[in-house]
């Protein structure tokens, strides 16, 4: 029994982890799959199953090395060089401080978009929230996920089914011989991977046989594709009125009425919310050597997020995240190596 609730603990965090601010929203997965139509479906499909990847070899490599911090395990990947070590290390913190940064910025264009509020008013809800938690460590994050993403992953369904996703026609989606949809797959699933590794590296005491891995990609993979599917659905559907909407998602779910308008937006805050405090914790944990540290690195990454969501959430997630995804893939290559 344990083992079983472990191992949906962990797969609803990994979860959690992933499907941000962008992924609930849509814009992640309009910008990176619809525009490339079915092209863009593949392509969707591939970046999970790099994620799949991506979890299975990190977990496999972490029980054997018997590793417990992410400097442990950059050397595990390039040796025993310090510099090197040092620096990609600080690298990776300072783009899990800019993950933590883009989901107050999308909590922030939620309450702007829904209730013509500042921006900074949703940032500083998130950031407020995260500031408790990250005082929990990581079994605060578990049991914050354990609630809250089995319950996103039945209103996603919700949606769907709203939608009618399931007689979706995908032969009315456009066919591209551009590569592009397979590089921005690949993309996706890197910048994914800088938040992602660091937060699986804490599940280290949760997990330990080969079979619970096993069962742990397997189960995230397919979680994944279902709510996946159901949102590049749900957006192709209603294309191209969404090309020019911060998140296209409440747009489309306004129209099933208010009541579901608001409920779906509650999805999209937990989603982000879920992806903030898995960066944010990630942060603190390779950073902060000591206790008073930790809380100085807490009050700073909170306090200037909010000052950072200013700059827009579309504009940070256009910008910033395909960064993320060329430095992910050095991450992708050397996990391939080892």
């Amino acid at each position: 029994m344990i083992f079983i609730k472990n191992t949906f603990k962990i797969c609803f965090v990994i979860i959690g982890t992933i499907i941000g601010a962008g992924f609930a929203s849509g814009k992640e997965i309009y910008s990176f799959f619809c525009v490339y139509g079915i092209h863009g479906f593949w392509g969707l499909l591939l970046s999970i199953l790099i994620i799949g990847f991506i979890i299975f070899k990190c977990f496999s490599i972490i029980i054997k090395n018997n590793i417990n911090t992410y400097s442990e395990f950059i050397s595990c990947l390039i040796g025993k060089n310090k510099i090197l070590n040092y620096s990609i290390t600080n690298i990776i913190n300072v783009f899990l401080l800019i993950s933590f940064i883009v989901m107050c910025a999308g909590f922030g264009a939620y309450f702007s978009q829904e209730f013509n509020l500042p921006v900074f008013f949703g940032a500083t809800i998130v950031s407020f929230l995260a500031f408790i938690t990250f005082f929990k460590n990581i079994d605060g994050i578990i049991k914050v996920n354990s609630y809250l993403i089995p319950f996103l992953i039945v209103l996603i369904l919700l949606l769907g089914i709203k939608s009618y996703f399931l007689s979706f026609n995908f032969q009315e989606l456009s066919n591209t011989t551009s590569i592009i949809w397979f590089v921005r797959s690949v993309l996706y699933a890197s910048y994914n991977s800088i938040v992602l590794i660091p937060i699986i590296i804490n599940f280290k005491k949760y997990i330990n046989t080969k079979k619970q891995i096993m069962l742990v990609t397997a189960l995230t993979i397919l979680f994944l594709i279902i709510m996946s599917v159901i949102i590049y659905i749900v957006l192709c559907i209603n294309m191209p009125e969404i090309n020019n909407i911060d998140i296209p998602i409440i747009y489309i779910a306004s129209g099933f009425g208010l009541f579901f308008k608001y409920l779906y937006g509650l999805v999209i805050l937990i989603a982000i919310f879920t992806t903030a405090i898995s960066a944010g914790f990630s942060f603190l944990e390779n950073s902060a050597k000591t206790e008073k540290q930790y809380l100085y690195y807490v009050i700073f990454i909170c306090v200037f997020a909010i000052f950072c969501s200013n700059f827009g959430f579309s504009s940070l997630l256009n910008l910033l995240y395909p960064i993320l995804g060329y430095l992910g893939l050095s991450q992708i290559g050397l996990l391939l190596i080892k």
